[in-house]
């Protein structure tokens, strides 16, 4: 119990201490005030919301922290396996008598710690909304489905967190990508299902919303069933009475059930587990040198050091576009060949698809090397290249400026069917969305990589932002799929970030 406490602190202290958590906080906050001030609102369509209580408070914050920190919050704690691989923490953890199943375990409660603070959080939201409306305190009542639905939810995520990490293929970005759409896939059984299967429903979000359905039934005949998430924005909502779930004993033991599942998850975690082996990592390339006798290699270390020649002349100037062409050889280096055809059926289906089929097209293939973009900005510290690449003169004047161009260049190829088509017929108001997206996308990358250090935060923020963009949402429309589309905002937009990121490397080039 000593040495899984101490794995635990040490690993919940080194989480709290980094600004992704304190961007996760930022945003659980924001969460909180905006249910408790009901800017955000739990509904019945078409206009039917619970009359503020503690049971209905409750039922909002347990539905808040189990879709928004059962999505996002996976990769607030993914990564602590991967961290220590890399520092080489787990060489020196190998060399102890730390068991694989105690080491998972760790991990898992360290992960459960971390989300159960923004739980806290969420929590103690839901207690200042109900005494600010003025409705009595049930604690009971507020606590409730917040202990029963939204905690197990999240030590199920906690422990798919750890199983990813413990699993190559998973560890990196592919995995987010995977989590990303494994969860809103996995909520379709839950609540899309005619019969109502508990053991199915990991957020509960079928458990409550049956329930909210049921009470706006009884208030209300006409209304349609079921439950949304919405803005208040222009909604006039009628109110029914909310009196909370009954629990019973086999509602407490179907949540208890994902629980056990979560450490069912955490032991397989640890038998996929390598315990830092290095027999386990795949071996460097060999590459066939030429073999030298030990006596030339003796002999050779006699002479004099060699004198090396000054650079002068046209050597000694800077060339960008050699700098170019580095940055977009690193930017498509290591790829394999089915990527590069993927990529080239994607470019090929937008010259052959109508207009409307092409601008969807064009928002996936923007969408294809998101691996590649999130790398940009935090490659030099992930490869710890930052003294090398920071001592070189002008860093900010030339690399940036590179590694920017060539993420554009990439990014103007894989839709350069798009273009061509947009072209071809005419459609000029769509090649400046075309434009405008093929700028944006690398800023928004270069900005959060630079920022971060980390490519996490740019492959969650693009794949939710692409995600409204398929959806057709205006706000987040920087492709054009829709006339309403804001393009003309997103250029300035690129140009602010991309600002902003030359201003935060500088400032971390002076602290450093």
């Amino acid at each position: 119990m000593n040495i899984l406490y101490a794995i635990v602190r040490a690993d919940f202290l080194e989480r709290v201490r980094r600004y992704s958590f304190l961007m996760m906080l930022g945003l659980v906050v924001w969460l909180g005030y905006a249910s408790a001030s009901q800017q955000i609102i739990l509904r019945v369509p078409p206009d039917y919301v619970g009359e503020i209580n503690s049971h209905w408070v409750g039922a909002l914050m347990a539905m808040t922290a189990t879709l928004f920190l059962g999505w996002f919050g996976f990769y607030l704690v993914k990564g602590s396996v991967a961290r220590d691989y890399e520092t080489g923490v787990g060489q020196i953890m190998a060399a102890t008598p730390l068991t694989r199943p105690l080491y998972a375990l760790g991990k898992w409660l360290s992960n459960l710690a971390v989300l159960g603070v923004m739980l806290l959080i969420l929590l103690a939201a839901g207690v200042v909304m109900n005494l600010a409306m003025g409705a009595p305190l049930d604690l009971w009542a507020i606590s409730a489905p917040i202990l029963l639905i939204a905690l197990p939810c999240l030590a199920l995520v906690a422990a798919l967190a750890v199983l990813f990490d413990t699993i190559p293929w998973l560890r990196g970005g592919l995995g987010n990508l995977v989590y990303f759409f494994a969860f809103i896939l996995s909520l379709i059984p839950s609540i899309e299902g005619e019969t109502y299967q508990p053991l199915l429903d990991f957020t509960g979000f079928r458990l409550i919303g049956d329930q909210i359905a049921l009470a706006a039934l009884r208030a209300y005949p006409e209304s349609q069933g079921g439950f949304a998430f919405s803005f208040t924005s222009g909604l006039v909502p009628r109110y029914f009475p909310y009196h909370g779930i009954p629990w019973t004993g086999e509602m407490v033991l179907c949540r208890l059930f994902f629980v056990f599942a979560a450490l069912m998850l955490t032991l397989l975690a640890a038998v996929f587990f390598d315990r830092f082996s290095p027999s386990r990592l795949k071996p460097p390339k060999k590459r066939n040198a030429p073999q030298v006798e030990p006596e030339a290699a003796v002999e050779r270390a006699a002479r004099p050091n060699p004198r090396l020649t000054p650079l002068s002349g046209a050597r000694a100037g800077f060339r960008f576009d050699a700098l170019f062409t580095a940055e977009l050889k690193l930017f498509l280096k290591g790829q394999p060949w089915w990527w590069y055809a993927a990529a080239g059926g994607l470019i090929l289906a937008q010259l052959l698809s109508d207009l409307d089929s092409t601008r969807m097209l064009l928002a996936a293939a923007w969408v294809w090397p998101i691996l590649r973009l999130s790398q940009m900005g935090c490659r030099e510290a992930r490869c710890d290249m930052r003294q090398l690449l920071f001592s070189a003169p002008r860093p900010l004047l030339n690399q940036l400026p590179a590694l920017w161009l060539a993420a554009i260049a990439v990014l103007a190829l894989l839709g350069s069917g798009a273009f061509i088509r947009f072209l071809a017929a005419g459609a000029w108001a769509s090649l400046l969305p075309w434009l405008a997206g093929a700028m944006f996308v690398p800023s928004l990358a270069l900005a959060l990589g630079v920022l971060t250090g980390s490519g996490k935060p740019f492959e969650v923020i693009y794949v939710l932002w692409m995600y409204g963009v398929m959806q057709r949402v205006p706000a987040f429309d920087f492709v054009g799929t829709s006339p309403q589309s804001p393009w003309y905002f997103y250029a300035p937009l690129a140009l602010g970030l991309t600002a902003a990121a030359f201003l935060i490397r500088q400032m971390q080039m002076k602290s450093r």
